[in-house]
């Protein structure tokens, strides 16, 4: 893969910031997160999605600070700019996470829980639990959790956090079968990013499932996880769990597999995941815009 042009380095301050925080990963989680509030609680949880952006934006950037060498091998967009900046960025965000918590548990001291568990995970899934040679090896040196990690932060941030807004008061059947469809949808993402940064990773021993596994395995393990979640929808859709207003999810799952069967032979690059991640935005936000005007959504 081609390294970042120099251009990218002379780009705004805003517009650094938008390739570092990886903008489209806050875009999808926190456009999520609202709509999944609706469908828990029947309104939108507005706090919600604006918790999960920041969260995000937080763990992504350190994620970006802990990742340079393969983000430098990778041609990641923005990664000079984190390199020369590497210790201003940590402060940064370091002063943001803190400050953060105490300001959102006066606010909602229903979500600090949730968020501890979000930003430890986080937190793992970057760095090594203790300095040092003794230290345990951080989340994405470890096969299975390098890839699951990341979807439970999903899960966390688009479904607990406006479920914990809600004060708990949603179906916890309804939860569970969105989970069960979403987990499975998500982890394709994660596995077709590492697609796309496999010559990194494999160079770094990073042990993701197309470096452990091979890029066809790694095929076929995408297409089973777009099977059980689009199956999960509509098993929850015939036992009762999931009404019409859920089922039509499925569409997320055949644009998944449309997108990823078109572009898998060609192999993928930095632009086809930030497209891909947008396009599963931008279906999610077409849900939000049907409800705004008021179209049918089924009985329930």
């Amino acid at each position: 893969m081609p390294a970042a042009s120099p251009a990218a380095t002379e780009e705004s301050p805003l517009a650094i910031l938008f390739h570092i925080s990886r903008f489209h990963i806050i875009c999808i989680a926190s456009v999520t997160s609202l709509t999944f509030g609706w469908l828990l609680t029947g309104r939108y949880v507005f706090l919600a999605p604006l918790v999960c952006a920041l969260d995000w934006f937080l763990v992504n950037l350190m994620n970006r600070i802990a990742d340079l060498v393969e983000d430098r091998i990778n041609g990641v967009t923005g990664t000079a700019f984190v390199d020369r900046h590497a210790r201003a960025l940590t402060v940064a965000s370091t002063v943001l996470l803190v400050g953060s918590f105490p300001a959102l548990h006066l606010l909602a001291p229903a979500l600090t829980i949730p968020r501890v568990a979000f930003q430890l995970i986080g937190l793992a899934y970057n760095y090594k639990v203790l300095p040092g040679r003794s230290g345990l090896t951080r989340f994405k040196e470890t096969y299975f959790l390098k890839n699951t990690s990341s979807t439970v932060l999903f899960i966390l941030s688009t479904l607990v956090y406006p479920a914990a807004l809600a004060g708990w008061n949603v179906s916890l059947t309804r939860a569970l079968w969105l989970a069960a469809f979403f987990f499975p949808l998500e982890l394709t993402y994660e596995i077709i990013y590492d697609l796309r940064d496999v010559a990194g990773d494999r160079q770094e021993k990073v042990p993701t499932f197309p470096v452990v596994h091979g890029e066809r395995a790694s095929r076929r393990i995408v297409e089973a996880l777009l099977v059980a979640s689009g199956t999960a929808v509509v098993a929850g859709y015939l036992v009762g769990g999931l009404r019409f207003r859920e089922l039509v999810l499925v569409g997320g799952v055949i644009q998944q597999a449309i997108y990823f069967e078109k572009k898998f032979a060609s192999g993928f690059v930095q632009a086809d995941c930030v497209f891909l991640t947008y396009l599963g935005a931008a279906q999610v936000a077409s849900y939000d815009v049907w409800v705004a005007l008021g179209l049918p959504l089924g009985a329930g």
